[in-house]
């Protein structure tokens, strides 16, 4: 009777474990061309009812369904027409993100306490222009920044869309900031010059200049405006 019990218990409990494993927020990344993109996701649920949600600035861009059991993790984002497949082991998740023909690497691991960002950040908050090229025929395109302290939110506007939200801080001379809501992994590193202009690298490898100090934002000013995208 008293093993019945145990085992009853050890049945009813699983889940529970399962769902303890993921629950919560995790530090993840995406590699997209040699490129490593990181930031967060949140998981919730258990089984058949497992949830995981990637993040556009505050705004939760969640699954559509997926399961969790003996390990593996499957998600899928409908909207996106894509999977998220992981292992779980020793406490991280590796595995692929994507649709057949275009998958990223995939890994995740709880998150951690951010590292001390530099309290001495120069402020970049502002509406500036980057000067490009496009084959669009633009000249310019539109990076607004929002900045607590070393803590910094932008988006870059093109005639076609915006990058969405990217977030990050001020360290070692730059502000790196990165963005992955299921769509349009980007990152970007910010180093501001002393005749006031900034040096943007994009993506590990498009040099860009905002060449003039830009107008800044008055305080009470919303986040970059953020628009609907489609995968890289």
């Amino acid at each position: 009777m008293r093993s019945k019990l145990f085992l009853s218990l050890l049945l009813a409990l699983a889940p529970a474990a399962g769902a303890q494993e993921l629950s919560g927020l995790w530090d993840a990344t995406v590699t997209v061309n040699g490129l490593t993109i990181p930031f967060h996701m949140e998981f919730s649920g258990s089984g058949a009812n497992i949830k995981g949600a990637f993040f556009n600035g505050d705004e939760k861009v969640p699954s559509t369904g997926g399961r969790f059991g003996n390990g593996s993790l499957v998600l899928n984002f409908d909207h996106y027409a894509t999977k998220l497949e992981a292992s779980l082991k020793d406490g991280a998740l590796t595995g692929t993100y994507g649709r057949e023909g275009r998958e990223y690497a995939f890994s995740a691991k709880p998150a951690a306490a951010s590292p001390t960002a530099s309290a001495n950040a120069p402020n970049i908050a502002g509406d500036w222009e980057l000067a490009v090229k496009s084959p669009k025929g633009e000249l310019a395109w539109r990076f607004i920044v929002r900045q607590s302290g070393a803590q910094v939110s932008a988006a870059i506007l093109r005639v076609d869309g915006d990058t969405g939200t990217l977030t990050g801080s001020y360290r070692d001379g730059k502000f790196v900031l990165s963005h992955f809501s299921g769509a349009r992994p980007a990152l970007l590193e910010v180093t501001p010059q002393p005749d006031g202009t900034l040096e943007v690298l994009q993506n590990g490898r498009n040099q860009l200049i905002a060449p003039a100090p830009p107008k800044r934002a008055p305080k009470g000013c919303p986040d970059p405006p953020i628009h609907s995208c489609t995968p890289a």
